[in-house]
């Protein structure tokens, strides 16, 4: 086929530079499908013990590099996400002490507390864990603890989200283990499969006390173990969610405006690459290639493809030829309870390309996704267009509203501190705060301050 006469398809859109014509084909598909596997119980060598299976994040058990993906590839969403992270991560870990009065200053006088922090990357913990805590909602810290006869923690770090699955729960609903690995998706279980077992998400502190053999359960239902790593589990909630929480941010994927979003850029390359005018825009009905399918018997993805194909070809052979102008084109219709919809739509377009088309629809899709993020679009610079500018006093206040808005994140990534707290015995008036940094005008001085926060007190007993 000549250039002149191709056909480009682009996602859920075709181009036919011959019949100057954008095909619009969607084949809409769930984010959040329900897993396909049934947990299969497996062994790890070494390790001595039966799993129950694991729970897979996706239908495809990749859900967390699907969503990496798309952020990644849509200068909005990657901007607001990086942004939020940031906000969330503030000024870093400070330890506090908290006076009789219940204020709290900046304190450096806990000895042990200033040891962990040197030998660990608190700081580094809380940056990973603000970024996978805004990218999935879920977060998973991990504590070491030595093996003296009074326990003590002496390491905290991470776990990357995107590489944690969990195991299925047992029959008390418990989930009993964490498990890592950088090949999720490819064999099940990954050969590089580790394992280390969960906290309770009830109580962790408790929880950790008794399998450490530094308190005994009252109930006796948990023994001291020999492990001396754990996970501790912690989620930004989401309703009806049983394993992996659903990011509220993950709306603008499932309405369908990230997908109109990634199409503009991809649109307007095609168009600049064939030079042309869009005549015509045809519209297809979700279930249009399933019955074409079925009609022509194509059930692999090759002959699919291929029908695919010709039928696109015909289509721009016949809008295309002079001599069909005016002639009517016929399609079936598809029976939507009492509705009779077309399964092909063609309309006649009245236009000229002249470089500037979509900016209006550019603008708008920039400020449902922002909104959707969360994220004013003027902070991260998200609205085009002109006079989209707005002052300082404005964008200090929007900062000011943004920084409270990520008090409960904050209160997430500061318990792992509240449980080793619990369990190395540190002053009861320690405490641990992420200071915000508050926008000031400049006859004061300076551009800005930085103000202690009060810390989130966990219950520790």
């Amino acid at each position: 086929m000549s250039a002149e006469n191709s056909i480009n398809i682009i996602g859920d859109y075709a181009i036919l530079t011959g019949a100057k014509a954008i095909v619009n084909m969607p084949t809409p598909k769930p984010l959040y499908a329900k897993p396909p596997n049934e947990p299969k119980p497996f062994n790890i060598e070494g390790k001595g013990k039966e799993y129950k299976g694991i729970a897979w994040w996706g239908d495809d058990n990749k859900l967390p590099q699907t969503l990496m993906d798309k952020v990644y590839a849509n200068p909005i969403v990657a901007s607001a996400m990086q942004f939020r992270s940031l906000l969330t991560f503030g000024d870093g870990v400070v330890i506090t002490k908290m006076e009789e009065d219940g204020t709290v200053k900046p304190y450096r006088g806990f000895k042990d507390i200033n040891q962990f922090f040197a030998d660990n990357d608190v700081n580094g913990y809380l940056l990973e864990a603000s970024t996978d805590l805004q990218f999935f909602f879920k977060i998973f810290p991990s504590v070491i603890a030595n093996n003296e006869s009074k326990p003590k923690i002496v390491q905290l770090y991470h776990k990357e989200a995107a590489f944690s699955r969990l195991e299925v729960m047992n029959e008390n609903g418990i989930i009993e283990n964490h498990f890592y690995s950088a090949r999720w998706g490819e064999e099940d279980p990954p050969k590089d499969l580790r394992a280390t077992p969960m906290l309770s998400a009830i109580n962790p502190i408790k929880d950790i006390k008794y399998k450490l053999g530094i308190e005994n359960d009252p109930l006796g239902k948990v023994k001291a173990v020999n492990d001396r790593e754990f996970v501790i589990p912690i989620d930004f909630i989401s309703p009806g969610r049983f394993y992996y929480p659903k990011p509220y941010w993950t709306s603008i994927i499932e309405s369908g405006w990230y997908d109109f979003a990634q199409k503009i850029p991809e649109f307007k390359r095609a168009l600049l690459n064939n030079g042309m005018v869009i005549k015509y825009h045809v519209e297809l009905h979700p279930e249009f290639y399933n019955k074409l399918y079925s009609e022509r018997k194509a059930t692999t993805e090759a002959e699919k493809k291929t029908v695919k194909t010709q039928w696109l070809e015909a289509l721009n052979g016949f809008l295309s030829k002079p001599e069909n102008a005016g002639k009517t084109f016929v399609s079936s219709k598809y029976q939507m309870g009492t509705e009779l919809l077309s399964m092909v739509t063609i309309t006649s377009l009245k236009n000229e390309y002249t470089g500037g088309e979509y900016l209006g629809d550019l603008e708008e899709v920039s400020n449902i996704m922002s909104y959707g993020m969360n994220v004013h679009p003027s902070i991260i610079g998200s609205s085009p267009g002109k006079n989209k500018s707005i002052n300082g006093t404005e964008a200090r206040e929007l900062f000011i509203i943004q920084q409270a808005m990520v008090k409960a994140y904050r209160h997430k990534l500061l318990y792992p501190l509240y449980l080793i707290k619990a369990v190395n015995g540190w002053p009861e008036e320690a405490h641990f705060t992420i200071p915000n940094l508050e926008l000031t005008t400049l006859d004061k001085g300076t551009g800005a301050s930085k103000t202690i926060s009060q810390p989130a007190i966990e219950q520790t007993e």
